[in-house]
């Protein structure tokens, strides 16, 4: 148990993720994180997706989805390895926070995240000896207070975010400036250059997920009732179940396989973040 009095349920399957993070007993409000990831049916041997889903201080959560470039090298390592140092970075920040007993906020705490994650990639790119084409990743990266209810969003790359309704989705034509691609730059000159920086406020559903989103497909020639890409977008990201838990996902996911015969080509990757009273 985290000290906000969190369980972490975990659903895990052969290719895919799914994890509810569930607090009836945290400090401010309900919080329900249910996160899922899948591998595409046009993907044989990795899902080139990942997630983070985090707490950075009692107050505030680290939320990221990443799709690795199929077009690059073991596409499936850099969202991998963003996720490892992204774990870390709010390990680290919800104990210094702590021991500092100083609550920074969301954009301090959004800055410093994606700062840290800057230099520790140009660290282990130089360590490693690690290509250019082997760091090629998406980024859709958000900090949530729970306790004001708002939140800053940046995306690096392309993907969907989704505020009580309202989506937005970030699309580069395929030609993403990924991350990967100004690692030897200064940060502080990269930064201000981020024009894909999003500010949400009175957050009660907030999602993030990847443009796996828009992959749907047959995937028998039976005959199934027809339903719009927009319909299973918010009902992926909006719709709620009366029974939130780990499997929420999974079982959306399931009903579009089983009624409309619908299954994403692509590697698919989720973060829904509830909120309550």
């Amino acid at each position: 148990m985290s000290p906000g009095g969190i369980r972490i349920l975990a659903d895990a399957g052969a290719g895919d993720i799914g994890v509810a993070i569930i607090s009836a007993t945290d400090y401010f409000c309900s919080v329900q994180l249910i996160t899922h990831s899948q591998i595409g049916t046009h993907h044989t041997d990795h899902n080139e997706d990942a997630l983070v889903a985090e707490e950075l201080t009692p107050e505030h959560y680290l939320l990221a989805v990443m799709d690795g470039c199929s077009s690059g090298q073991e596409s499936h390592f850099a969202a991998g390895l963003i996720t490892k140092i992204l774990r870390k970075i709010a390990r680290q920040t919800n104990l210094r926070t702590f021991a500092e007993r100083r609550t920074p906020g969301v954009q301090e705490l959004l800055k410093d995240t994606v700062r840290q994650l800057f230099t520790t990639l140009r660290d282990q790119k130089a360590l490693l000896d690690i290509g250019r084409y082997e760091l090629l990743t998406t980024l859709v990266l958000a900090v949530v207070d729970v306790k004001q209810r708002t939140g800053e969003i940046i995306v690096v790359g392309d993907g969907l975010v989704a505020v009580n309704g309202e989506i937005t989705e970030v699309d580069q034509d395929n030609q993403p400036d990924y991350l990967g691609y100004h690692l030897d730059e200064p940060f502080e000159e990269w930064w201000p250059r981020q024009q894909q920086y999003f500010s949400a406020e009175d957050i009660t559903d907030f999602s993030l997920a990847t443009d796996g989103l828009h992959t749907f497909r047959l995937t028998s020639p039976e005959s199934f009732p027809p339903i719009g890409e927009e319909e299973i977008i918010r009902y992926l990201l909006e719709d709620r179940e009366e029974e939130v838990d780990a499997f929420m996902l999974r079982r959306k996911l399931l009903m579009l396989e089983e009624t409309h015969g619908l299954k994403p080509t692509d590697d698919l990757t989720i973060v829904r973040l509830l909120l309550g009273d």
